[in-house]
């Protein structure tokens, strides 16, 4: 019986008048494993289904769907039990474990990018790249209103150099890691990036209340 995926994908053939070779030499991907995975006798590969949806012409999304993979419609909030566990299954579908395994990763990045912010290298690339990729990007709630206030603090002259670097980190996982969920899965592919601008202002409050409790013991 024909898949679901499968009969998208020939469905969207005929409606252009390609073949499967055709579909295959814009892709570069051979017919055997085209045929394979849109069959489901091979584990669908997202780069491979971004490459198909191109050269079809249609959203990445469209054809993720009709793969039935394990998508979020929408932004997921702490206390949405039925979507982080939709979440967790897509994350374990991308061999990414689960939610508290990502923030052990992103956090590993933070902590790499603060130390790139402090030199004038890492300053420079945010003074060169942030503005063009931001404005890449519309429509994506908390997350940018996150992101964009960071980079307003980050921006300040009067932020002390300590918040600084904490808010550059932030602002580099965005620029510059590799993301661990597609962007086109929207808006689980933006789960990454929007618990980085959550983690930035809880490693924030942490620095805050370590100052606080240095001011008092004086």
């Amino acid at each position: 019986m024909m898949g679901h995926l499968e009969e998208t994908v020939k469905s969207l053939l005929r409606r252009r008048s390609m073949s499967m070779r055709q579909l295959a030499t814009a892709t570069g991907i051979s017919v055997s494993t085209i045929s394979k995975m849109i069959a489901g006798k091979q584990r669908v590969n997202l780069d491979y289904l971004r490459r198909i949806a191109d050269a079809l012409g249609v959203p990445p999304l469209t054809l993720a769907e009709a793969a039935g993979l394990p998508l979020i419609k929408e932004p997921i909030g702490p206390t949405d039990g039925d979507r982080q566990t939709s979440m967790n299954a897509l994350l374990e579908y991308l061999g990414l474990g689960n939610l508290n395994v990502l923030r052990t990763e992103i956090e590993r990045e933070l902590e790499k990018y603060e130390a790139y912010a402090q030199t004038e290298e890492g300053r420079q690339f945010i003074a060169e790249k942030y503005l063009a990729k931001r404005g890449q990007i519309q429509g994506i709630g908390d997350f940018l209103r996150d992101l964009d206030d960071i980079y307003d603090r980050f921006s300040r002259p009067d932020t002390p150099e300590d918040e600084r670097r904490i808010l550059a980190s932030g602002i580099l996982y965005f620029l510059l890691a590799t993301d661990a969920i597609p962007d086109y899965l929207f808006p689980a592919g933006y789960l990454d990036d929007a618990i980085a601008m959550q983690m930035v202002r809880e490693r924030l409050a942490r620095r805050r209340e370590m100052k606080d409790q240095g001011a008092e013991g004086s």
